[in-house]
């Protein structure tokens, strides 16, 4: 029997070979609502995973973007319950655009105990288990151990953002984005939150910020970024929650002025 994090990286790199695979043909598209859209690829990724999850563990629950939601958005069930975003990036995919993943999260009376996000078309692997320290596997490479970054000069600082659908919270986004924008070095759009997060974790960004997201696009970065030694909190610095739906994650040392640039509370 394997364990629940071998699971977890077997089930996220067979979706992910599925996207690799469907990634050049034609779409299958289909519009959810308000600039939110699902395709052929993240259901056949979806059925993957949940066909690998269901034979390892069958009395665990399941939270999953794409139609079967077992459990509330607080997580709070006495049930280990897999959550899972099959495909976090659906419009960068749609038109093709590289930067997407597969991100997976074990969470048991709201505490996150794992979390799987895997790039297909990098073939990288962010990973880590509660206690355990973050880990970054290349292709078939032994996993290597993962940190965040020491930079503390928000002038420095590489911050990552993704955009709201819903037209007010996007225009707070735009308030926000000039406030950091003025201080930061650069900031990157991602189009995928479960990446923008494993990029924290793994140095390459200094802090990212979502003001809409759901349980399956933080589940699984949000315990990879506080075992790489990175820091979560809502916009106003209070403590973050899974079901929060905004979230600011940072290497720690700029944590309080990401939040007090913010200024959102």
């Amino acid at each position: 029997m394997p364990t629940p994090l071998q699971s977890a990286l077997t089930a996220a790199r067979a979706a992910g070979q599925i996207l690799h695979d469907k990634f050049l043909h034609p779409r299958e598209i289909t519009s959810k609502g308000w600039r939110d859209i699902v395709t052929d690829a993240d259901f056949a990724a979806q059925k993957a995973i949940l066909e690998i999850l269901a034979k390892d563990f069958p009395d665990h629950a399941v939270l999953s973007e794409e139609g079967r939601r077992d459990a509330q958005a607080d997580l709070a069930a006495p049930v280990p319950t897999w959550v899972i975003d099959p495909l976090d990036g659906t419009a960068n995919y749609s038109r093709q655009f590289p930067a997407f993943s597969v991100a997976i999260g074990l969470v048991h009376q709201g505490e996150i105990l794992l979390g799987v996000i895997h790039d297909p078309m990098q073939d990288e692997t962010f990973f880590a288990e509660k206690g355990q320290g973050a880990f970054i596997q290349y292709g078939g490479d032994p996993p290597q151990p993962m940190q965040v970054s020491r930079v503390a000069d928000l002038g420095d600082v590489f911050v990552g953002v993704d955009w709201a659908r819903d037209p007010g919270t996007r225009q707070r986004v735009l308030e926000a984005l000039v406030r950091v924008g003025a201080e930061a070095r650069t900031i990157r759009a991602i189009g995928s939150a479960a990446l923008g997060m494993a990029y924290v974790a793994a140095g390459r960004l200094d802090g990212y910020y979502h003001l809409a997201l759901q349980p399956w696009d933080v589940a699984a970065g949000a315990i990879i970024v506080t075992e790489a030694g990175g820091q979560l909190s809502a916009p106003d610095g209070s403590e973050w929650r899974l079901g929060n739906m905004q979230l600011v994650a940072s290497n720690g040392a700029l944590h309080p002025l990401m939040v007090k640039t913010l200024a959102l509370a």
